[in-house]
């Protein structure tokens, strides 16, 4: 497994458990992954796909009608366009559609 697919697979799985306490404390959204790819699907019908793209070595992200790549740089998944840590988007984006302030 190439360092890529590694840092990304530690990533998800992270990600996944900290989903599942969201869910077990009575937040309204699903998710599942299938392969490489998680899916989030909020109660309002939208959804947030995280897929790896091993070529560029990049994550990127489909929500709120775009896409948002991400690198890795010193140990962080940052936005490309702004630097802004996944954490910080994904509880951005959680916020918007659960109505309440989400910390991932």
């Amino acid at each position: 497994m190439s360092g890529f697919a590694r840092n990304y697979d530690t990533t998800i799985r992270d990600l996944e458990s900290r989903l599942s306490d969201l869910v077990d404390a009575g937040k309204d959204f699903d998710f599942q992954r299938k392969g490489d790819v998680l899916e989030i699907e909020f109660s309002d019908g939208e959804r947030v796909v995280i897929t790896p793209q091993s070529p560029l070595e990049q994550l990127w992200i489909s929500a709120d009608f775009a896409g948002h790549r991400f690198n890795l740089k010193d140990g962080d998944w940052l936005k490309e366009k702004n630097d802004q840590p996944l954490n910080d988007f994904l509880s951005r984006t959680f916020s918007t559609h659960l109505g309440q302030f989400i910390e991932l």
